[in-house]
């Protein structure tokens, strides 16, 4: 009784006197409905007119001369292999027994085909209602009055000011709306919804220069509390985002906020070659939360399925995976390690793996299995150096090394962990040995056993290198066995 007393009280204290003199629940239930929507549309109000005066102390700011700085990086590459080496035993390996299975037409089960709904065509006149494209992926934006009195002549500071200025006489609010809606349906993480504002830009701006899309990304991602602000070399603009991930190869600079500053690490897909950024000498309100580059859940993207044709020990294999999650992950810069070797697998991409390499790994011993998993990496993939591939230093996600088909070592580090801790769920580390080479190792049951190992927590983590061709695990490439390492533990 006492617990129910409190309660109509607070009740009362916050709809008023019609709770109780309301007779009928309908009525009363419309009334309260309204008294919510004007609370709500009050609050609204108030929220829009402080971000409204912050984008204009912003303006002010952007107007000012800005600041050069110095740019730093941290250099990540690995020693390039002609051809991996390979392992030759000084005698004829022993007959283990029954050869893995060979998997024949083993049938590979895509999921049901999902019908894309069609991208509707420009409406004109305004205002529009806009379609972006994300990856393959079509999303509907809610349709706005996008008219912009101007465009961006140039990246000087007071164009830049006053573009932001009109920016922020856009429907802000719906827009930001959009953007947390599409995030949930489609789960995106920090770069994610950058990638989204990139493409969200094209669509509120018809024809958006790419110093538009860089400071209509920065302007939303500020919006909705992200730390970024606005790069300038020359008269090219970039996205600056605040991190606390350790981006590898990326050229950054550090600003503002106390305790020694933030990371900013300049965006830029070009990959011109820069030794300073301007801008401005200041952050956006509080500076916002650093972006986050973990990715705990994959993007739910439109299927886009293309399948590889991989080969070992006379077993055929084909995986499918979605092309459209692969060429999301190709914009990632390279970032930690363990990101790449935690991301979780693509559904159909797992189950097929799992599907096919069960014949070959199910029920049998843990050194066994592994070694199994060992060899198929090494020898289903064909090795290619980064520069080889793609001209610079990239770091791959498990899909992107499948559909590559090439690798070197870091993608076959990664990938191999990634097989060994979805498939046999063993504990796996990342082994560094920095400059040169990136290698697993995986922690048995049976620690006593004999190998290469490195300590982790007082297990021993047994050396398993996917680019050592045909080494069993517990070796090591033997002119990296005294090398210094460093543990990436995931």
């Amino acid at each position: 009784m006492v617990k129910r007393t409190g309660l109509l009280g607070l009740a009362s204290l916050f709809f008023g006197e019609g709770f109780a003199q309301a007779t009928d629940f309908g009525t009363y239930r419309k009334e309260m409905n309204e008294r919510f929507d004007r609370f709500q549309e009050s609050k609204q109000k108030e929220f829009d007119a402080f971000r409204d005066s912050l984008n204009e102390a912003y303006t002010r700011f952007l107007e000012q001369k800005w600041e050069s700085f110095s740019l730093f990086r941290q250099e990540r590459s690995f020693r390039p292999m002609p051809e991996p080496p390979v392992y030759t035993p000084e005698s004829p390996l022993p007959d283990e027994g029954a050869q893995p299975p060979v998997v024949e037409n083993v049938p590979v089960v895509p999921p049901e085909p999902v019908e894309e709904p069609p991208v509707p065509e420009p409406v004109i006149p305004q205002p529009l209602t806009v379609s972006v494209l994300f990856f393959g992926t079509p999303v509907q934006l809610q349709p706005v009055d996008n008219r912009l009195a101007s465009r961006l002549a140039n990246a000087s500071e007071r164009e830049v000011a006053s573009f932001w200025l009109q920016l922020s006489g856009m429907p802000v609010g719906t827009i930001s709306g959009d953007i947390r809606r599409i995030s949930r349906e489609l789960f995106l993480d920090d770069w994610g919804v950058f990638q989204l504002v990139r493409e969200m830009a094209a669509a509120y701006i018809p024809g958006a220069t790419e110093n538009e899309r860089v400071v209509f990304s920065v302007f939303m991602l500020n919006q909705l509390g992200k730390g970024a602000k606005i790069g300038r070399s020359g008269n090219n603009l970039y996205a600056l985002l605040a991190s606390r991930n350790m981006l590898s190869n990326t050229s950054y600079f550090v600003f503002g906020r106390s305790s020694g500053g933030m990371r900013y690490y300049v965006i830029n897909a070009s990959r011109k070659e820069l030794h300073e950024i301007q801008t401005c000498n200041a952050e956006y309100g509080d500076g916002g939360q650093p972006v986050d580059f973990a990715v705990s859940l994959h993007p739910r993207l439109s299927d886009a399925v293309v399948s590889q044709a991989l080969n070992y020990a006379g077993c055929d294999y084909t995986i499918p995976c979605n092309r459209n999650l692969v060429d999301y992950y190709a914009t990632y810069p390279c970032v930690d390690f363990e990101v790449y070797a935690t991301a979780p697998i693509e559904e159909q991409m797992l189950e097929a793996l799992k599907h096919q390499l069960e014949p070959c790994i199910g029920g049998k011993p843990q050194l066994e299995a592994v070694n199994y998993l060992l060899h198929f990496v090494q020898n289903a993939f064909r090795y290619q150096t980064d520069q080889e591939q793609y001209g610079y230093e990239k770091w791959n996600f498990a899909e992107e090394t499948l559909v590559s088909a090439c690798s070197d070592c870091d993608d076959r580090a990664i990938f191999f962990a990634q097989l060994v801790r979805n498939l046999l769920g063993l504990e796996t580390v990342l082994v560094h040995y920095p400059g040169v080479h990136l290698a697993t190792a995986v922690r048995f049951a049976d620690q006593g056993m004999d190998g290469d190992y490195v300590t982790v927590d007082g297990s021993k983590y047994f050396i398993c290198d996917p680019t050592y061709i045909n080494a069993d695990a517990g070796m090591a490439m033997p002119d990296l066995r005294h090398v210094q390492v460093e543990i990436v533990e995931l």
